[in-house]
């Protein structure tokens, strides 16, 4: 429980009184001040609170850390009417828009360096591509080039094989008619 104001003001800085009913989102921040007995008297005092749980009967569960408690909304008189209300802050909501868009400028940074990393790694591959397509079409004009050269020698090597039985036939003529000539002289 605070009572100095400069603390108070130090505290609040950022937050922002808000008015019930509220919707209040799970997790915020909300500090408050409220009436709390003191030697059979009730003084008002400042309190730090923590993050919200829920809402409870005319209260709010507040918890920190492994703690939790409730905070009274209002303090009734006998008949059921208000006598106090407490008074609640949370974050104002510029602070909230700052801290998302902070937390959204983190992301899209980091998505950026994910692009970027991407895109080098994309512009490495397609460098890597076209070397091995480069390669490919060398290796296919050499492949032509050899089927090519393979068929002329093909061609040669029947042409070759042609002549050598022509004149492996003119021998054996030669040779039937030389004997023939010698057998009969």
């Amino acid at each position: 429980m605070i009572k100095d104001i400069s603390i108070i003001r130090k505290e609040l800085d950022g937050y922002e009184e808000i008015v019930l009913p509220f919707d209040f989102i799970k997790g915020c921040s909300v500090k408050y001040i409220t009436l709390k007995k003191k030697n059979k008297e009730e003084e008002e005092s400042f309190y730090p609170g923590g993050e919200f749980i829920s809402m409870g009967n005319d209260c709010l569960i507040l918890k920190k850390g492994h703690r939790t408690w409730q905070v009274p909304c209002c303090k009734r008189n006998k008949d059921g009417s208000i006598r106090y209300s407490t008074r609640f802050f949370i974050k104002s909501e510029e602070e909230k828009c700052d801290a998302k868009v902070k937390e959204l400028n983190d992301i899209i940074k980091y998505q950026q360096d994910i692009i970027d990393t991407i895109s080098k790694k994309l512009k490495e591959l397609e460098l890597v591509k076209y070397q091995i397509t480069e390669e490919k079409h060398n290796y296919e004009d050499l492949l032509q080039q050899n089927r090519f050269n393979l068929k002329e020698l093909s061609i040669q090597s029947r042409e070759k094989d042609e002549k050598i039985k022509k004149y492996e036939d003119i021998i054996k003529k030669l040779a039937n008619s030389h004997q023939m000539f010698q057998s009969s002289a």
